[in-house]
């Protein structure tokens, strides 16, 4: 059976990753993982000469016979590493082909160690009729989920979404945009990103699942070669239509059956529109459940409105909470006197630079007027952000690097 990895979609964006479809198959294998091992070949090792392309390609290629006739799947990851996941294959027909490759990058000092050896570098095996090993090669691929994350973030990053490809929007677009998006299934783009509280020594807790619609992908099913975010106010207009989808679909859950809250990201305007008073009634007795997230840009532009919304919300049980705080919004002006539940701030290069200090001391006035539990950090996209925090008293996190966590605390069965 012929199977290799293939791309699937990260919460928050339309990232490919081999290595969270690794992370997903080895969640799968929880229950039952008897006959599995797993080959690591550490091609992120050779000398960059021996890195190219070409190399990695042919060394790929080795494996084409084995993946026709046994039970593997080949995941060729973001560092040119390749893992190979094995379920009752004998070790006698891999043997050769990684000596194969091995042979291939002879050599590179990496390949000095022997198949098998304990002094072999080139290649690592897990035997998951081990515990112990199926634990350690999750938390190898766990770490590289995450520094795949951090890759493709910094390249999202860096390119602003009114330069991504596609035709500018504009008003004689709008329209056709708009009736689309009233009638396109949204269903199947409806993601979650979870936000954990972290106890130090414990296990770790889900605090609330955001819910949100790609707009990335919504993008390709609706107008793919038009550039969405070309125009923040057109852009606006179309996402109140996206805002009214994801209400009618998100009200037709069974909220008394949810098992951790929701949050979810909404214009202010949505919030006072018709289509939240149809999900007011889905949502019944249990809106305690349910936290609404503002932007902030959004309240600043009708601070009357935002007050509206918000004593509506509170006032019916609901939990309001502001996003889109940064280290450099908090030099002028004090969260908490947005009187909201919940605030959410990014996490920036600014808390780690060398004047960072006076960040810092922004944070810990912040924290100490909103109180600790009322504070997440979030777009957390690595494990010193997390320490870093921790040692300020925040432990809601929220972000990439979080993602792998929850992935981590599901395979293990802490959340």
């Amino acid at each position: 059976m012929a199977v290799t990895g293939s791309l699937i979609t990260f919460p928050g964006g339309e990232m490919s990753s081999e290595e969270t479809l690794l992370l997903n198959r080895l969640r799968s294998l929880k229950a039952s993982h008897k006959g599995y091992f797993v080959v690591h070949m550490h091609l992120s090792k050779l000398r960059p000469g021996n890195r190219k392309p070409h190399f990695i390609n042919i060394a790929t290629r080795n494996f084409e016979e084995l993946l026709t006739n046994f039970q593997i799947t080949l995941f060729k990851l973001f560092n040119e590493d390749i893992v190979l996941l094995c379920k009752d294959v004998p070790v006698e027909e891999i043997d050769p082909v990684i000596h194969k490759t091995r042979q291939l990058f002879g050599e590179d000092p990496l390949t000095d160690g022997e198949d098998g050896s304990l002094d072999d570098k080139f290649t690592t095996w897990y035997d998951f009729s081990s515990s112990a090993d199926l634990g350690s090669f999750f938390d190898v691929a766990n770490d590289l989920a995450v520094q795949a994350l951090q890759k493709t973030k910094k390249t999202e990053d860096s390119r602003p979404m009114n330069t991504l490809p596609g035709v500018r929007l504009d008003p004689s677009s709008t329209a056709d945009i708009k009736l689309k998006l009233q009638r396109v299934n949204m269903e199947d783009l409806i993601d979650e990103q979870t936000c954990i509280i972290v106890y130090p020594n414990q296990k770790g807790k889900v605090m609330l699942r955001e819910k949100y619609i790609s707009m990335r992908a919504l993008q390709k099913r609706v107008a793919p070669g038009v550039n969405l975010f070309g125009s923040p106010w057109l852009f606006l207009y179309l996402t109140e239509t996206v805002d009214q989808r994801l209400l009618g679909i998100v009200s037709r859950g069974n909220f008394a059956s949810l098992q951790h809250d929701i949050s979810l990201n909404l214009n202010i305007s949505s919030v006072l529109g018709r289509e939240f008073q149809h999900f007011h009634q889905a949502v019944g007795k249990h809106t305690a459940k349910v936290v609404i997230e503002f932007q902030l840009i959004d309240v600043f532009s009708d601070m009357d409105a935002y007050a509206n919304a918000r004593d509506m919300l509170q006032e019916n049980g609901y939990r309001v909470l502001i996003d889109g705080l940064s280290p450099l919004s908090l030099q002028f002006f004090s969260p908490a006197l947005l009187l909201a539940d919940l605030i959410k701030i990014s996490w920036g290069q600014e808390f780690e630079s060398e004047d960072a200090q006076d960040r810092i001391d922004d944070m810990r006035g912040v924290i100490r007027e909103m109180g600790k539990d009322n504070v997440i950090l979030s777009r957390t996209d690595s494990e010193d952000a997390v320490i870093w925090a921790l040692s300020l008293g925040i432990n809601r996190f929220q972000g990439f690097y979080i993602d792998t966590l929850v992935n981590a605390m599901l395979l293990k069965g802490i959340i």
